[in-house]
C-alpha cells in the first residue's frame, strides 16, 4: 500500500539568528501533532537542524497541518515536499531509517523545490500531478505576504472555528475577521486543499 512521506526544510535556516529558538518551537508542535493525529504512521521527527519527516497513511487533514506548522514559526517560512509511493522497508515510529520510492521522490522534489519560490510540492505516483501542482503554486504565491492573523485564521478555517471565536483569539472585530477571510480567500483556499487531499487519497 501507498504512503505519503512528507520532507520539510525551514528556508534559509542558516541565516537564523535564533536558530535553536525555531527548532524548539517546531519540537513543541510536533509533539502535540504525533500525540493527537490518527494517520500518521511515523511520528514528525526531526532529521537534520533544519529538516524533518513523517509518514501518513492518508492525505486527510493535512494542509491543516502544514497550516499548523508554518503558524508555529511564522514569519520563518517552511517548505514542504509530500511524495507518494511505496515504502519498501518496515514503517517506523519514528520517520528515520525507512526507504523507498515515496521518501526518493519527497527528497527530489524538496531539491526542486529549493531552485524556486514555491513552498510546497506533490511528485510520486499521483495522477494529474502537474495540475495539483500548478494550483498549489498558485496558493504558495497568495500565501507569499500573509501577515501572522490571516495565518493563523486559515488554520481556524481548517477547523470550522466560529467567527466569534476566531475574533477573540486575534483580537480583532467580526467584522474584521470576516474582511480576512474574504481579503486572502481563505475559504477557497480551503476547499481547494480539501479536494486535493481527496485527490491524493483516491490515488492511494
Amino acid at each position: 500500500m501507498k504512503k505519503i512521506v512528507l520532507i520539510g526544510d525551514i528556508v534559509d535556516s542558516q541565516k537564523l539568528s535564533n536558530r535553536a529558538g525555531v527548532q524548539k518551537k517546531l519540537e513543541t508542535v510536533f509533539n502535540s501533532i504525533n500525540k493527537k493525529t490518527d494517520n500518521l504512521n511515523s511520528a514528525f521527527t526531526i532529521t537534520l537542524g533544519d529538516e524533518f519527516q513523517a509518514v501518513f497513511s492518508n492525505a486527510d487533514n493535512i494542509f491543516y497541518l502544514l497550516q499548523r506548522i508554518e503558524n508555529s514559526i511564522y514569519p520563518v517560512k517552511v517548505r514542504f515536499s509530500l511524495g507518494v509511493g511505496k515504502i519498501t522497508t518496515s514503517i517506523k515510529k519514528k520517520a528515520l531509517g525507512m526507504d523507498g520510492p515515496a521518501f526518493y521522490a519527497a527528497r527530489e522534489a524538496l531539491t526542486k523545490l529549493k531552485a524556486g519560490e514555491n513552498k510546497i510540492i506533490l511528485s510520486g505516483d499521483i495522477k494529474d500531478i502537474d495540475l495539483l501542482n500548478s494550483t498549489l503554486n498558485l496558493i504558495s504565491f497568495l500565501k507569499m505576504n500573509w501577515n501572522k492573523n490571516r495565518s493563523l485564521c486559515m488554520e481556524m478555517i481548517y477547523t470550522d472555528t466560529p467567527i466569534k471565536e476566531i475574533a477573540k483569539k486575534l483580537k480583532i472585530s467580526e467584522r474584521g475577521v470576516y474582511k480576512t477571510i474574504s481579503s486572502g480567500a481563505l475559504n477557497t483556499i480551503k476547499n481547494i486543499t480539501n479536494n486535493i487531499s481527496a485527490k491524493i487519497n483516491s490515488d492511494l
